[in-house]
C-alpha cells in the first residue's frame, strides 16, 4: 500500500480527510433535501407519520448483514470458501428477516394508526435482499482502507438520493419520498461497489468455516440493532402519547441536534473500526489514536451543539421553516445529549476492534431497557404539563447514565485512567462553554432581527471566539489540522 504501513499516521489521516469530505457533502445533501421538503412539500403531521417508518430504517440496515461485514473487516483468516459461506449465510438470514417484516409491518402500522407506515417499511425492507449484491466487496474495501473510493461512491449515491427525494415529492409522492430516496441510494451503492471491486460468491457452503464469522457478527449486529432501537423508539412513544403532529415537531428538534452529530461522528465510525482493529496489539498507539479521535470529534461536534443551544428557535425556523420553531425547547434539552452522543459513536468501534463485541452488546442491552422505559415514564409523568418535551427530558436524564457505563468499560479495557482521559479531552468543551457566554450576549443584543440574520450573527461570533480559544489554549487551528493530515507517520519516509 502506498506510503508505508496500512495503519500509518498519514494513511489514517488521509482516510479521515476523505471520509470527512464525503460526510460533509452527504450531510449537506441530506440537510438540503430536508430543508426543501419541509419548506415546500411536507407538513409537520406528514413528517411525523414518515418518522414512524424511518425510525426503523437503521435497524433494518444493520439487520441486513447481521454484522457479518464487520467480521470480514476484523478477522485476518479469510479464504474464498469462508467469504462465500458468509455471503450465503447473509442471504439466507435476509430472506428470513424480510418474511418476518412482511408479517410485523402491517401490525405495527395499525397500532400506530397510520396504514401507510406498513407499506413504507415493506418497501424499504426490500434492501434486505438486494444488499447481498455488494456487502462483501464493500466490507473488503473498508478492510483495505480504500476510503477515497468509498467516499466518492458515497457522494454519488447520496446525490442520487437527494434528487430522488425532491423529485418524488414534487411528483406528489410526499411521504413515500422518504423511502424511495434511500432505495435509490442503495441501488447506486450496489452497482458502484461491484464496478470498483467485482466479486462473485462461490457455490460452496462450509458451516464450520463460517461459524466464527457468524458468532462475531451476531454479537456486533445485535449491539447495533439494540442501539438503533433505543435511539428511535422514542418516535413511537411520542406518537402514541401526543400524536403525529407532535412527533413531527419532536423529530424536527431531534434532526436539528442529534442527526448532524451522527453525521459528524460517522466520519470517525467509518475509519475507527478498521483502524482500531489494526492497532489492537499496540496498546500505546491504540490509546493515542482513541484520544485523538475523541478530541477531533469534540472539535467538530461541540461548536455545533453550542450554537444550536443558544439560537434554537431561530435555527429551527431557518432550517425547517417557521412551523417547526415551537420545537425549540426540545432542541435545547437534546443539546445536553448531543456532545455525549457524538463521543459514544467512537467507543463501540474501539471495543469491537479490540475484540470485545460482547461488551458493546452488554452496554446497548442495558441502554435498550433503560432509555425506552424512561421515554414512557417521563412521557406519562411530565407529559400533561410539558407535552413531547417530556421525552426530550428523558433523553437528558437517561443517556448520560448509559454513556458513563460505556466509557468506564472502554477505559478499563484500554488501561487508561478516567482522570487522565478527562484531562486530555476536557479543554475543548470548556472553550465551547466560554464561547456560549459570548453567544448569549450577542443573542440578547440582536433581539430585533429576523431569524436568519440573528442566527448567522450569533453563530459567526461564537465560532470566531471558539476558534481563538482553541488556538490559544488547545493549540488547535486550521494550520495544525492540515499539518496533522500531511505529516508522515513513523513508518514513512519524511
Amino acid at each position: 500500500m502506498e506510503g508505508g504501513a496500512p495503519h500509518s499516521k498519514t494513511h489514517i489521516s488521509r482516510g479521515l480527510a476523505w471520509i470527512g469530505l464525503a460526510s460533509t457533502l452527504v450531510g449537506m445533501l441530506d440537510f438540503g433535501a430536508t430543508v426543501i421538503l419541509l419548506h415546500l412539500f411536507i407538513t409537520p403531521e406528514e413528517y411525523g407519520i414518515a418518522s414512524l417508518a424511518a425510525a426503523f430504517f437503521p435497524v433494518l440496515d444493520h439487520a441486513t448483514d447481521m454484522g457479518l461485514s464487520s467480521a470480514v473487516i476484523q478477522r485476518d483468516d479469510h479464504s474464498p470458501e469462508k467469504i462465500s459461506t458468509v455471503f450465503w449465510l447473509n442471504l439466507l438470514m435476509s430472506l428470513l428477516l424480510f418474511g418476518l417484516l412482511a408479517v410485523a409491518a402491517p401490525i405495527y402500522a395499525r397500532w400506530m394508526g397510520h396504514a401507510v407506515v406498513g407499506g413504507l417499511l415493506l418497501a424499504y425492507g426490500g434492501k434486505l435482499i438486494f444488499q447481498n449484491a455488494y456487502f462483501i466487496p464493500y466490507a473488503m474495501m473498508k478492510r483495505d482502507l480504500r476510503f477515497k473510493e468509498l467516499s466518492l461512491l458515497r457522494i454519488v449515491a447520496n446525490s442520487g438520493e437527494f434528487l430522488a427525494k425532491i423529485g418524488f415529492a414534487a411528483l406528489g409522492l410526499r411521504i413515500w419520498c422518504f423511502v424511495l430516496g434511500p432505495l435509490t441510494r442503495i441501488l447506486i451503492t450496489g452497482v458502484g461497489t461491484q464496478l470498483m471491486r467485482p466479486w462473485r460468491p462461490r457455490l460452496v457452503f462450509h458451516w464450520r468455516e463460517g461459524r466464527e464469522y457468524l458468532r462475531f457478527g451476531l454479537r456486533t449486529s445485535a449491539s447495533q440493532i439494540l442501539f438503533y432501537f433505543y435511539t428511535n423508539v422514542d418516535y413511537a412513544v411520542v406518537n402514541k402519547l401526543f400524536g403525529a403532529t407532535a412527533l413531527g415537531l419532536f423529530r424536527a428538534a431531534y434532526e436539528l441536534v442529534l442527526e448532524p452529530v451522527r453525521i459528524i461522528a460517522q466520519v470517525f465510525i467509518d475509519i475507527a473500526f478498521p483502524t482500531f482493529s489494526r492497532l489492537r496489539q499496540k496498546r500505546a498507539q491504540l490509546i493515542e489514536q482513541f484520544i485523538a479521535f475523541t478530541r477531533q470529534n469534540l472539535v467538530v461536534v461541540v461548536p455545533y451543539v453550542a450554537v444550536v443551544f443558544v439560537v434554537a428557535r431561530d435555527a429551527l425556523a431557518v432550517a425547517w421553516g417557521p412551523d417547526f420553531a415551537p420545537a425549540a425547547d426540545a432542541a435545547r434539552i437534546l443539546c445536553f445529549v448531543g456532545v455525549l452522543r457524538g463521543l459514544s459513536y467512537v467507543v463501540p468501534p474501539l471495543l469491537d476492534g479490540m475484540g470485545y463485541p460482547g461488551l458493546t452488546l452488554g452496554y446497548t442491552a442495558l441502554a435498550a431497557v433503560l432509555l425506552p422505559a424512561l421515554y414512557v415514564v417521563f412521557g406519562l409523568w411530565l407529559g400533561p404539563t410539558m407535552g413531547y418535551d417530556s421525552v426530550a427530558v428523558s433523553w437528558a436524564v437517561g443517556y448520560p447514565l448509559a454513556f458513563t457505563v460505556l466509557l468506564i468499560v472502554a477505559l478499563r479495557r484500554l488501561g487508561l485512567a478516567p482522570l487522565v482521559y478527562l484531562r486530555r479531552v476536557i479543554g475543548v468543551p470548556l472553550c465551547a462553554a466560554a464561547s456560549m457566554l459570548v453567544g448569549l450576549g450577542v443573542h440578547r443584543l440582536t433581539q430585533g432581527m429576523s431569524a436568519a440574520p440573528r442566527f448567522a450573527s450569533v453563530a459567526a461570533v461564537m465560532v470566531l471566539v471558539l476558534g481563538v480559544l482553541l488556538a490559544y489554549f488547545q493549540g488547535i487551528s486550521p494550520r495544525t489540522v492540515m499539518a496533522a493530515i500531511r505529516a508522515p507517520g513513523p513508518s514513512e519516509p519524511s
